[in-house]
């Protein structure tokens, strides 16, 4: 695809065919959609423009007429703030754009989607997930940032494709399977429920097949590409307010705190993210979590309005 491709869709310029093409491309490019609603904002506005200039200068337009420009303009200029930035994380968005949609959940939302073909994706907090209203003939593709359970319908015919953009792309034809994919975090995960999943790594073109309680973990530093057992309730228990940690690094315990609950943590002793955490909170609040944290673990912390503090026991 080209500038022309895309300055053409932007301005209703496409036929339907090429159109398609267009659109099934940008679902596969996620910093390519970002330039595509910014540059459908410019377009927007320099409509607006010239409608307020024909309303000046010519005969006065109808105020309904106004309006839908306004309004429409509005719905846009949004949509390409929070793609720009990733999306806000105090913001939520479900726009249209074209065949695409973009759905996005806040700090401490879950929000269960049902795509065109039946397949049923849970997205946890903080994530943006981008998929068409429709699917093509030949496959069926979306994008992830954050965190999401798929359950997906089965056909054989089109396999369904993930991308995280974060190192990580998955393919499959029908199956459950969790896909943890913050751009913060150092580490991309997906893991296998049942059924079977094609995990490929971007940079290398590493693919491996998962088999049911696998977990595939992609580690952005090394540019390495890691499989194991696993339970997989530990990783898909987040879909009902739990959070069950095994020796899990501190730094991806605060991550999740972080995305669940609107709080800033921060750590007084540089020790502590060496530290791996092994509990369970069930749907508990911020500061039970922290009183369990200093039960259960050398951490002890501070807590100022939604700041918090930890520091090591001396």
């Amino acid at each position: 695809m080209n500038n022309k491709d895309i300055n053409a869709l932007v301005e209703g310029r496409l036929p339907d065919d090429k159109k398609a093409e267009v659109v099934k491309w940008l679902l596969k490019n996620p910093k390519q959609q970002q330039r595509y609603h910014v540059l459908k904002a410019r377009h927007v506005a320099k409509l607006l423009k010239e409608g307020e200039r024909k309303n000046v200068l010519g005969p006065k337009r109808k105020f309904a007429d106004w309006y839908k420009y306004v309004g429409y303009a509005a719905c846009v200029l949004l949509m390409a703030a929070l793609a720009f930035t990733l999306i806000s994380p105090n913001k939520q968005l479900e726009e249209r754009s074209s065949q695409i949609i973009l759905a996005s959940t806040s700090i401490g939302e879950n929000k269960t989607i049902t795509l065109s073909d039946g397949t049923k994706v849970t997205l946890n907090a903080n994530t943006t997930f981008s998929y068409p209203e429709k699917f093509s003939e030949e496959s069926r593709d979306v994008s992830l940032q954050g965190e999401a359970f798929f359950d997906v319908a089965h056909n054989p015919e089109k396999p369904f494709k993930v991308a995280t953009g974060n190192g990580m792309n998955i393919q499959v034809l029908g199956t459950v399977f969790n896909v943890k994919s913050y751009p913060e975090d150092q580490n991309v995960e997906t893991t296998l429920v049942s059924g079977k999943v094609k995990v490929v790594e971007e940079q290398n073109q590493k693919t491996v097949v998962l088999a049911p309680s696998q977990r595939a973990t992609y580690v952005k530093d090394a540019d390495k590409l890691i499989v194991d057992n696993v339970q997989t309730k530990k990783f898909t228990a987040w879909r009902e307010g739990k959070f069950i940690y095994d020796e899990t690094p501190i730094r991806q315990v605060i991550s999740d705190l972080k995305r669940k609950y609107k709080v800033d943590i921060s750590v007084e002793s540089p020790g502590i993210m060496d530290y791996k955490y092994t509990g369970e909170f069930d749907n508990l609040g911020i500061e039970q979590i922290l009183d369990l944290f200093e039960v259960s673990s050398p951490i002890l912390y501070k807590m100022h309005n939604n700041q918090i503090t930890l520091f090591m026991k001396q």
